[in-house]
């Protein structure tokens, strides 16, 4: 009898061992280390340590990183009631395919602040592999301490489903919070290729100032693909989009920014840091029911867009309506802005000096270097289909070098 009880306490032992799936005993492992909890796994990590999940963790309580913690969510999820994670002091770096969600949509997935020392370099990171799926009432929301919020830094590979929360406030997938008004050291969102946000309110909203580099994501939002109040975008490439009905004219909020349906909504209001700025190289830009771009003033100020480049990307409403909607003030600070790309109506007001518009086979106005107009745009006749303009430029091209050498043309003819 002895015997058989020994046993069992020895298969006991070993079945505790095993990473099984759907264990109620494991919770996660660190190499062959294996936990009970997962709170017990991220007390044990090591900085280069990474704690796989044996199973879906419910937390009772925010839990707080001030240390570097690696997850692999090993097709998981992490779910708390409202805040699954407060990143301060520390860095947290998920991997695998899974969720973080919160069950009681409020805050966020993530929630990030940085430090009140304007010294302080990469103090709060979090990096969010493919795979990953952020879920709750933002994906990322990056609050202040004392109004400050240094040195943070995210690096977003995975996707961002940003839910209306429990009062029925629409959702935001990426929140900077606007009293972050300092530009130096301020945050610093990647989004990649491989990124989804998908939200019922604004596909991102920049109340604090924040630099965000898009390269190639998908944003969409139902009231706006971006809100911005503040801060610095670079667009290098993806998809922005607003789905929601037209709302503007819209009206200036204080605490928060109001619907408009358009794809990128600009709102100049004093109240913030403003200090906007607006870098676009490639990319789909489009909204469903309304502009396409939109800017407009509140507290009676001047534009905050500081700067505004397109140099590319397709800019599109399908509504029929102006690509652009810009206020008076913005309209005399902001006059040729527009280099390339192409436009659902006429972008002729922005264009840069030396840039015109043509017609493409999508019905869509074209910019184009003025030079090269002069050669592509002229009608056909005589010429077998060539435009006389061009038969022009390579005649005066070719007089032009026959003059330059007229010294070696005419040695050439004496010998």
């Amino acid at each position: 009898m002895k015997k058989i009880l020994f046993l069992c306490f020895l298969f006991f032992l070993s079945f505790k061992s095993l990473d099984v799936s759907g264990s109620s005993i494991v919770a996660a492992r660190i190499g062959n280390e294996y936990y009970d909890t997962f709170l017990e796994a991220v007390s044990a990590a090591g900085s280069n340590d990474i704690i796989t999940l044996a199973r879906d963790i419910s937390l009772d309580e925010t839990l707080e990183i001030n240390k570097t913690v690696n997850i692999n969510l090993n097709n998981h999820e992490i779910s708390a009631s409202e805040k699954v994670f407060l990143v301060q002091g520390g860095s947290l770096n998920v991997r695998g395919k899974g969720t973080i969600k919160e069950t009681n949509p409020y805050y966020g997935a993530i929630v990030i602040k940085g430090s009140t020392n304007p010294d302080d370099v990469d103090y709060s990171t979090v990096s969010v592999s493919e795979g990953v799926t952020l879920e709750g009432w933002s994906g990322i929301f990056i609050d202040h301490d004392d109004k400050k919020s240094y040195g943070v830094l995210v690096n977003m590979d995975g996707d961002i489903n940003a839910v209306s929360d429990t009062d029925g406030g629409e959702g935001i997938g990426v929140y900077v919070n606007g009293y972050i008004s300092d530009s130096n050291n301020s945050p610093v969102i990647n989004l990649s290729d491989t990124v989804s946000i998908k939200s019922t309110g604004n596909g991102i909203y920049s109340a604090g100032y924040a630099t965000y580099n898009i390269n190639g994501a998908y944003i969409e939002g139902v009231q706006s693909g971006l809100g911005i109040k503040a801060g610095k975008f670079n667009i290098f490439d993806g998809t922005i989009k607003g789905t929601g009905d037209d709302e503007t004219p819209t009206e200036g909020n204080n605490n928060g920014i109001n619907a408009s349906g358009v794809a990128i909504q600009m709102e100049s209001n004093s109240g913030y840091a403003g200090n906007i700025e607006l870098n676009i190289k490639n990319g789909t830009i489009e909204s469903e029911n309304s502009y396409v771009i939109y800017e407009y003033i509140v507290n009676n100020t001047s534009t905050q867009v500081k700067n505004i480049s397109l140099s590319g990307g397709n800019y599109i409403s399908n509504a029929s309506l102006p690509v652009f909607s810009m206020s008076d003030s913005f309209n005399n600070n902001h006059k040729g802005f527009i280099s390339g790309g192409s436009y659902s109506s006429s972008p002729e007001a922005y264009l840069k000096s030396g840039y015109t518009t043509s017609k493409n086979s999508n019905d869509m106005y074209e910019v184009i270097s003025s030079a090269i107009s002069v050669f592509a745009l002229t009608n056909t006749s005589d010429s077998g289909g060539m435009p006389y303009v061009l038969i022009c430029g390579v005649l005066t091209i070719l007089g032009i070098l026959i003059y330059l050498n007229r010294e070696k043309i005419l040695n050439l003819i004496k010998r």
